[in-house]
Protein backbone atom coordinates (compact mmCIF):
# COMPACT_ATOMS: atom_id res chain seq x y z
CA UNK A 1 0.00 0.00 0.00
CA UNK A 2 2.82 2.39 0.89
CA UNK A 3 4.60 1.72 -2.41
CA UNK A 4 1.34 2.37 -4.31
CA UNK A 5 0.86 5.69 -2.52
CA UNK A 6 4.43 6.66 -3.33
CA UNK A 7 3.95 5.77 -6.98
CA UNK A 8 0.88 7.98 -7.21
CA UNK A 9 2.64 10.76 -5.30
CA UNK A 10 5.40 10.82 -7.92
CA UNK A 11 2.78 11.80 -10.50
CA UNK A 12 2.00 15.05 -8.67
CA UNK A 13 4.91 17.08 -10.13
CA UNK A 14 3.81 16.02 -13.62
CA UNK A 15 0.22 17.08 -12.86
CA UNK A 16 1.35 20.46 -11.52
CA UNK A 17 3.54 21.00 -14.56
CA UNK A 18 0.66 20.13 -16.89
CA UNK A 19 -1.61 22.65 -15.15
CA UNK A 20 1.01 25.37 -15.59
CA UNK A 21 1.29 24.63 -19.30
CA UNK A 22 -2.50 24.51 -19.70
CA UNK A 23 -2.89 27.92 -18.06
CA UNK A 24 -0.36 29.44 -20.42
CA UNK A 25 -1.98 27.83 -23.48
CA UNK A 26 -5.41 28.97 -22.27
CA UNK A 27 -4.19 32.54 -22.03
CA UNK A 28 -2.80 32.46 -25.56
CA UNK A 29 -5.94 30.79 -26.89
CA UNK A 30 -8.21 33.40 -25.32
CA UNK A 31 -6.13 36.15 -26.90
CA UNK A 32 -6.18 34.49 -30.33
CA UNK A 33 -9.91 33.68 -30.21
CA UNK A 34 -11.47 36.83 -28.85
CA UNK A 35 -9.09 39.46 -30.09
CA UNK A 36 -9.07 37.97 -33.58
CA UNK A 37 -5.32 38.05 -33.75
CA UNK A 38 -3.29 36.41 -36.48
CA UNK A 39 -0.16 34.31 -35.86
CA UNK A 40 1.89 37.38 -36.75
CA UNK A 41 0.28 39.24 -33.83
CA UNK A 42 1.91 36.80 -31.42
CA UNK A 43 5.14 38.71 -32.00
CA UNK A 44 3.62 42.12 -31.34
CA UNK A 45 4.46 44.32 -28.37
CA UNK A 46 0.83 44.25 -27.23
CA UNK A 47 0.81 40.47 -26.99
CA UNK A 48 4.16 40.51 -25.20
CA UNK A 49 2.69 42.87 -22.61
CA UNK A 50 -0.29 40.57 -22.07
CA UNK A 51 2.10 37.72 -21.38
CA UNK A 52 3.44 39.60 -18.38
CA UNK A 53 0.17 38.86 -16.59
CA UNK A 54 0.52 35.08 -16.92
CA UNK A 55 4.11 34.00 -17.69
CA UNK A 56 5.66 34.77 -14.25
CA UNK A 57 3.01 32.70 -12.45
CA UNK A 58 2.67 29.85 -14.96
CA UNK A 59 6.46 29.78 -15.16
CA UNK A 60 6.68 29.48 -11.38
CA UNK A 61 4.30 26.52 -11.46
CA UNK A 62 6.31 24.73 -14.16
CA UNK A 63 9.69 25.56 -12.61
CA UNK A 64 8.51 24.39 -9.19
CA UNK A 65 7.37 21.04 -10.58
CA UNK A 66 10.69 20.58 -12.40
CA UNK A 67 12.59 21.37 -9.20
CA UNK A 68 10.59 18.75 -7.31
CA UNK A 69 11.77 16.02 -9.69
CA UNK A 70 15.39 16.81 -8.78
CA UNK A 71 15.00 17.89 -5.18
CA UNK A 72 15.87 15.96 -1.99
CA UNK A 73 12.22 16.25 -0.89
CA UNK A 74 10.88 12.68 -0.47
CA UNK A 75 7.95 11.58 -2.64
CA UNK A 76 5.62 11.26 0.32
CA UNK A 77 5.87 15.05 0.78
CA UNK A 78 4.56 15.57 -2.75
CA UNK A 79 1.04 14.98 -1.42
CA UNK A 80 1.36 18.00 0.86
CA UNK A 81 2.66 20.13 -2.00
CA UNK A 82 -0.17 18.91 -4.23
CA UNK A 83 -2.65 19.78 -1.49
CA UNK A 84 -1.25 23.29 -1.16
CA UNK A 85 -1.31 23.72 -4.94
CA UNK A 86 -4.91 22.54 -5.36
CA UNK A 87 -6.22 24.46 -2.35
CA UNK A 88 -4.50 27.72 -3.26
CA UNK A 89 -5.42 27.53 -6.96
CA UNK A 90 -9.02 26.59 -6.24
CA UNK A 91 -9.47 29.06 -3.40
CA UNK A 92 -8.04 32.05 -5.22
CA UNK A 93 -9.92 31.13 -8.41
CA UNK A 94 -13.27 30.89 -6.58
CA UNK A 95 -12.64 34.21 -4.86
CA UNK A 96 -12.01 35.92 -8.17
CA UNK A 97 -14.97 34.19 -9.87
CA UNK A 98 -17.17 35.67 -7.17
CA UNK A 99 -15.70 39.08 -7.82
CA UNK A 100 -16.26 38.62 -11.56
CA UNK A 101 -19.88 37.61 -11.01
CA UNK A 102 -20.59 40.59 -8.78
CA UNK A 103 -18.64 43.46 -10.28
CA UNK A 104 -17.41 42.65 -13.74
CA UNK A 105 -19.12 44.28 -16.71
CA UNK A 106 -16.25 43.60 -19.07
CA UNK A 107 -16.42 41.42 -22.20
CA UNK A 108 -16.22 37.65 -21.85
CA UNK A 109 -12.60 37.62 -23.04
CA UNK A 110 -11.61 39.81 -20.11
CA UNK A 111 -13.48 37.63 -17.62
CA UNK A 112 -11.82 34.48 -18.97
CA UNK A 113 -8.40 36.08 -18.89
CA UNK A 114 -9.08 37.23 -15.33
CA UNK A 115 -10.01 33.68 -14.30
CA UNK A 116 -6.90 32.20 -15.93
CA UNK A 117 -4.75 34.86 -14.30
CA UNK A 118 -6.31 34.15 -10.87
CA UNK A 119 -5.74 30.39 -11.27
CA UNK A 120 -2.11 31.00 -12.22
CA UNK A 121 -1.49 33.25 -9.21
CA UNK A 122 -3.18 30.83 -6.83
CA UNK A 123 -1.31 27.82 -8.25
CA UNK A 124 2.05 29.57 -8.11
CA UNK A 125 1.45 30.61 -4.51
CA UNK A 126 0.44 27.05 -3.60
CA UNK A 127 3.54 25.55 -5.20
CA UNK A 128 5.82 27.99 -3.39
CA UNK A 129 4.10 27.55 -0.01
CA UNK A 130 3.92 23.76 -0.32
CA UNK A 131 7.55 23.48 -1.40
CA UNK A 132 8.78 25.65 1.45
CA UNK A 133 6.79 23.62 3.96
CA UNK A 134 7.99 20.31 2.49
CA UNK A 135 11.62 21.45 2.59
CA UNK A 136 11.27 22.57 6.20
CA UNK A 137 9.74 19.22 7.18
CA UNK A 138 12.41 17.31 5.26
CA UNK A 139 15.23 19.24 6.91
CA UNK A 140 13.68 18.80 10.36
CA UNK A 141 13.28 15.06 9.82
CA UNK A 142 16.82 14.74 8.50
CA UNK A 143 18.23 16.72 11.43
CA UNK A 144 16.32 14.52 13.87
CA UNK A 145 17.58 11.38 12.20
CA UNK A 146 21.14 12.65 12.30
CA UNK A 147 20.76 13.52 15.98
CA UNK A 148 19.37 10.11 16.81
CA UNK A 149 22.10 8.51 14.74
CA UNK A 150 24.81 10.43 16.56
CA UNK A 151 23.31 9.55 19.93
CA UNK A 152 23.12 5.89 18.96
CA UNK A 153 26.74 5.92 17.81
CA UNK A 154 27.84 7.69 20.98
CA UNK A 155 25.98 5.19 23.17
CA UNK A 156 27.47 2.29 21.23
CA UNK A 157 30.97 3.76 21.50
CA UNK A 158 30.54 4.35 25.22
CA UNK A 159 29.45 0.76 25.75
CA UNK A 160 32.27 -0.51 23.58
CA UNK A 161 34.89 1.57 25.36
CA UNK A 162 33.57 0.54 28.78
CA UNK A 163 33.65 -3.11 27.74
CA UNK A 164 37.15 -2.78 26.29
CA UNK A 165 38.41 -1.01 29.43
CA UNK A 166 37.02 -3.74 31.67
CA UNK A 167 38.50 -6.48 29.51
CA UNK A 168 41.84 -4.68 29.30
CA UNK A 169 41.93 -4.24 33.08
CA UNK A 170 41.05 -7.88 33.71
CA UNK A 171 43.66 -9.09 31.22
CA UNK A 172 46.48 -6.78 32.26
CA UNK A 173 46.47 -7.99 35.84
CA UNK A 174 47.22 -11.64 34.99
CA UNK A 175 49.66 -10.46 32.31
CA UNK A 176 51.59 -8.50 34.92
CA UNK A 177 51.55 -11.49 37.24
CA UNK A 178 52.86 -13.72 34.46
CA UNK A 179 55.53 -11.17 33.60
CA UNK A 180 56.68 -11.00 37.21
CA UNK A 181 56.93 -14.78 37.44
CA UNK A 182 58.83 -14.83 34.14
CA UNK A 183 61.37 -12.37 35.58
CA UNK A 184 61.75 -14.61 38.64
CA UNK A 185 62.15 -17.68 36.45
CA UNK A 186 64.92 -15.95 34.51
CA UNK A 187 66.77 -15.26 37.74
CA UNK A 188 66.49 -18.87 38.86
CA UNK A 189 67.03 -20.76 35.63
CA UNK A 190 68.04 -20.27 32.03
CA UNK A 191 65.78 -21.60 29.31
CA UNK A 192 65.23 -21.00 25.61
CA UNK A 193 61.51 -20.94 26.35
CA UNK A 194 61.75 -17.66 28.26
CA UNK A 195 62.05 -15.55 25.11
CA UNK A 196 59.04 -17.26 23.55
CA UNK A 197 57.00 -16.68 26.68
CA UNK A 198 58.09 -13.04 26.77
CA UNK A 199 57.15 -12.59 23.10
CA UNK A 200 53.73 -14.13 23.72
CA UNK A 201 53.12 -11.81 26.68
CA UNK A 202 54.17 -8.80 24.58
CA UNK A 203 51.75 -9.84 21.87
CA UNK A 204 48.92 -10.28 24.37
CA UNK A 205 49.55 -6.78 25.74
CA UNK A 206 49.64 -5.28 22.25
CA UNK A 207 46.28 -6.92 21.47
CA UNK A 208 44.82 -5.43 24.66
CA UNK A 209 46.08 -1.96 23.74
CA UNK A 210 44.85 -2.24 20.17
CA UNK A 211 41.42 -3.22 21.46
CA UNK A 212 41.33 -0.05 23.57
CA UNK A 213 42.45 2.06 20.63
CA UNK A 214 39.81 0.52 18.37
CA UNK A 215 37.10 1.25 20.94
CA UNK A 216 38.16 4.87 21.39
CA UNK A 217 38.85 5.70 17.75
CA UNK A 218 35.17 5.71 16.71
CA UNK A 219 34.02 8.45 19.07
CA UNK A 220 32.57 11.47 17.25
CA UNK A 221 34.95 14.42 16.93
CA UNK A 222 33.44 17.41 18.74
CA UNK A 223 36.26 19.99 18.65
CA UNK A 224 38.71 19.47 15.77
CA UNK A 225 41.90 21.49 15.65
CA UNK A 226 43.92 22.97 12.80
CA UNK A 227 46.76 20.60 11.92
CA UNK A 228 49.50 21.42 9.41
CA UNK A 229 49.94 18.21 7.50
CA UNK A 230 53.64 18.23 6.49
CA UNK A 231 55.30 18.55 9.93
CA UNK A 232 52.61 16.40 11.50
CA UNK A 233 53.17 13.57 9.00
CA UNK A 234 56.93 13.82 9.50
CA UNK A 235 56.47 13.43 13.24
CA UNK A 236 54.17 10.43 12.76
CA UNK A 237 56.70 8.78 10.45
CA UNK A 238 59.39 9.20 13.09
CA UNK A 239 57.24 7.24 15.56
CA UNK A 240 57.07 4.12 13.37
CA UNK A 241 59.89 1.57 12.76
CA UNK A 242 60.57 2.09 9.06
CA UNK A 243 64.17 0.86 8.46
CA UNK A 244 65.15 1.88 4.90
CA UNK A 245 61.66 2.87 3.79
CA UNK A 246 61.29 6.41 2.46
CA UNK A 247 58.62 9.05 2.92
CA UNK A 248 57.87 11.81 0.42
CA UNK A 249 55.47 14.63 1.26
CA UNK A 250 54.25 15.69 -2.16
CA UNK A 251 51.97 18.49 -0.98
CA UNK A 252 50.63 19.81 2.28
CA UNK A 253 47.68 21.63 3.76
CA UNK A 254 46.15 22.69 7.05
CA UNK A 255 43.29 20.35 7.93
CA UNK A 256 40.68 20.29 10.70
CA UNK A 257 41.06 17.08 12.73
CA UNK A 258 41.60 15.55 16.16
CA UNK A 259 45.42 15.43 16.43
CA UNK A 260 45.61 12.30 18.60
CA UNK A 261 43.39 10.21 16.38
CA UNK A 262 44.94 11.64 13.21
CA UNK A 263 48.28 10.44 14.55
CA UNK A 264 46.88 6.93 14.99
CA UNK A 265 45.55 7.09 11.41
CA UNK A 266 48.90 7.94 9.83
CA UNK A 267 50.95 5.62 12.06
CA UNK A 268 48.73 2.66 11.22
CA UNK A 269 48.83 3.42 7.50
CA UNK A 270 52.62 3.77 7.64
CA UNK A 271 52.99 0.46 9.52
CA UNK A 272 50.73 -1.22 7.00
CA UNK A 273 52.74 0.14 4.06
CA UNK A 274 56.13 -0.72 5.58
CA UNK A 275 55.19 -4.23 6.62
CA UNK A 276 53.58 -5.13 3.32
CA UNK A 277 56.49 -3.59 1.46
CA UNK A 278 59.02 -5.49 3.60
CA UNK A 279 60.64 -8.67 2.32
CA UNK A 280 61.94 -9.82 5.69
CA UNK A 281 60.66 -13.20 6.94
CA UNK A 282 59.20 -11.67 10.09
CA UNK A 283 57.06 -9.21 8.19
CA UNK A 284 55.65 -11.94 6.00
CA UNK A 285 54.33 -13.97 8.88
CA UNK A 286 50.58 -14.37 8.48
CA UNK A 287 49.91 -13.57 12.11
CA UNK A 288 51.26 -10.05 11.66
CA UNK A 289 50.09 -9.16 8.17
CA UNK A 290 48.72 -5.63 8.32
CA UNK A 291 47.65 -6.17 11.93
CA UNK A 292 48.69 -2.94 13.57
CA UNK A 293 47.33 -0.46 16.01
CA UNK A 294 48.58 2.00 18.59
CA UNK A 295 50.14 -0.17 21.23
CA UNK A 296 52.27 -0.04 24.33
CA UNK A 297 54.51 -2.41 26.29
CA UNK A 298 52.96 -4.58 28.95
CA UNK A 299 54.62 -2.52 31.68
CA UNK A 300 51.51 -0.32 31.49
CA UNK A 301 49.52 -0.17 34.64
CA UNK A 302 45.78 -0.73 34.27
CA UNK A 303 44.99 2.94 34.64
CA UNK A 304 47.60 4.24 32.20
CA UNK A 305 46.37 6.34 29.33
CA UNK A 306 46.46 5.14 25.80
CA UNK A 307 49.90 5.10 24.17
CA UNK A 308 51.64 6.48 27.29
CA UNK A 309 54.13 4.82 29.58
CA UNK A 310 53.70 5.11 33.37
CA UNK A 311 56.04 8.07 33.32
CA UNK A 312 53.83 9.85 30.82
CA UNK A 313 56.16 9.71 27.80
CA UNK A 314 55.11 8.27 24.47
CA UNK A 315 56.12 4.62 24.31
CA UNK A 316 57.75 2.79 21.44
CA UNK A 317 55.46 0.72 19.24
CA UNK A 318 55.14 -2.94 20.08
CA UNK A 319 55.76 -3.64 16.40
CA UNK A 320 59.51 -3.58 16.90
CA UNK A 321 60.08 -5.58 13.74
CA UNK A 322 63.41 -5.29 12.03
CA UNK A 323 62.38 -4.24 8.54
CA UNK A 324 65.90 -4.73 7.30
CA UNK A 325 64.82 -5.36 3.73
CA UNK A 326 61.97 -2.87 3.58
CA UNK A 327 62.67 -0.30 0.88
CA UNK A 328 59.06 0.67 0.24
CA UNK A 329 58.52 4.27 -0.85
CA UNK A 330 55.58 6.00 0.86
CA UNK A 331 54.03 9.18 -0.51
CA UNK A 332 51.68 11.57 1.30
CA UNK A 333 49.88 14.38 -0.46
CA UNK A 334 46.65 16.34 -0.70
CA UNK A 335 43.77 16.42 -3.14
CA UNK A 336 40.98 18.93 -3.65
CA UNK A 337 38.86 17.06 -1.10
CA UNK A 338 41.39 15.58 1.32
CA UNK A 339 44.67 13.70 1.47
CA UNK A 340 46.18 10.32 0.59
CA UNK A 341 48.87 7.84 1.64
CA UNK A 342 50.30 5.77 -1.22
CA UNK A 343 53.16 3.28 -1.56
CA UNK A 344 54.93 1.21 -4.21
CA UNK A 345 54.46 -2.12 -2.45
CA UNK A 346 52.59 -5.17 -3.76
CA UNK A 347 49.21 -3.46 -3.49
CA UNK A 348 45.85 -4.83 -2.37
CA UNK A 349 43.76 -7.11 -4.57
CA UNK A 350 40.15 -6.09 -5.35
CA UNK A 351 38.93 -9.21 -3.52
CA UNK A 352 40.58 -8.07 -0.28
CA UNK A 353 39.23 -4.52 -0.40
CA UNK A 354 35.64 -5.49 0.39
CA UNK A 355 36.56 -6.64 3.90
CA UNK A 356 39.85 -4.79 4.32
CA UNK A 357 38.66 -2.58 7.17
CA UNK A 358 36.81 -5.26 9.16
CA UNK A 359 38.44 -5.79 12.55
CA UNK A 360 38.05 -9.54 12.07
CA UNK A 361 39.62 -9.62 8.61
CA UNK A 362 43.09 -11.11 8.43
CA UNK A 363 44.16 -8.96 5.48
CA UNK A 364 43.37 -5.68 7.23
CA UNK A 365 43.67 -6.47 10.91
CA UNK A 366 42.89 -4.12 13.77
CA UNK A 367 45.20 -1.40 12.42
CA UNK A 368 43.16 -0.68 9.31
CA UNK A 369 39.91 -1.10 11.26
CA UNK A 370 41.18 1.68 13.54
CA UNK A 371 41.89 3.84 10.48
CA UNK A 372 38.36 3.29 9.19
CA UNK A 373 36.76 4.18 12.52
CA UNK A 374 38.87 7.34 12.84
CA UNK A 375 37.79 8.43 9.36
CA UNK A 376 34.13 7.79 10.24
CA UNK A 377 34.46 9.71 13.51
CA UNK A 378 35.62 12.78 11.55
CA UNK A 379 32.77 12.45 9.05
CA UNK A 380 35.22 11.73 6.22
CA UNK A 381 35.21 9.05 3.51
CA UNK A 382 37.94 6.44 2.95
CA UNK A 383 38.73 4.72 -0.32
CA UNK A 384 41.49 2.27 -1.27
CA UNK A 385 42.77 1.89 -4.81
CA UNK A 386 45.95 1.19 -6.76
CA UNK A 387 48.68 3.81 -6.58
CA UNK A 388 50.51 5.07 -9.65
CA UNK A 389 53.51 2.99 -8.56
CA UNK A 390 51.48 -0.22 -8.41
CA UNK A 391 51.06 -0.31 -4.64
CA UNK A 392 48.15 0.68 -2.43
CA UNK A 393 46.63 4.16 -2.17
CA UNK A 394 44.44 5.12 0.79
CA UNK A 395 42.54 8.33 0.00
CA UNK A 396 40.56 10.29 2.58
CA UNK A 397 37.97 12.75 1.25
CA UNK A 398 35.45 15.17 2.72
CA UNK A 399 38.23 16.92 4.65
CA UNK A 400 38.19 20.64 5.41
CA UNK A 401 41.59 21.90 4.30
CA UNK A 402 43.50 24.96 3.15
CA UNK A 403 46.65 24.81 1.06
CA UNK A 404 50.14 25.65 2.31
CA UNK A 405 53.32 26.08 0.32
CA UNK A 406 55.28 22.95 1.12
CA UNK A 407 57.69 21.37 -1.34
CA UNK A 408 58.06 17.59 -1.65
CA UNK A 409 60.40 16.28 1.05
CA UNK A 410 61.88 12.75 1.14
CA UNK A 411 62.65 11.20 4.54
CA UNK A 412 64.96 8.20 4.85
CA UNK A 413 64.24 5.63 7.55
CA UNK A 414 63.01 6.91 10.91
Amino acid sequence: MASTDTRYARLIPHFIRAVGVVLFVAHVSIYMTFVGATPADLFSIYFAMTLLSIVPFAGTIVAGSLWLDRSPVPAKQYLRIGGWFAASLGGFLLLNLGMIAIWSEAPLSWDLSWAVWAAAIGGAGGVVAGTLEARSITRAVQAERERLGREAVERRNERLEAFAAVVAHDLRNPLQVASSHLDLARQETESSHHEQIDAALDRMDSIVERTLTLARSGQVIDEPEAVELAPFVTDCWAGVPTADATLTIESSAVIEADPDRLRHLFENLFRNAVEHGSTSPRSQAPEDAAEHGSTSPRSHAPGDSEGQSPSGSRTQSDDTIEYADSTVAVRVGTTEQGFYVADDGPGISPEQRATLFDDTDASGGIGLAIVDRIVDAHGWELDVSDSTDGGARFEVTGVSLSETDTAAQPHQGR
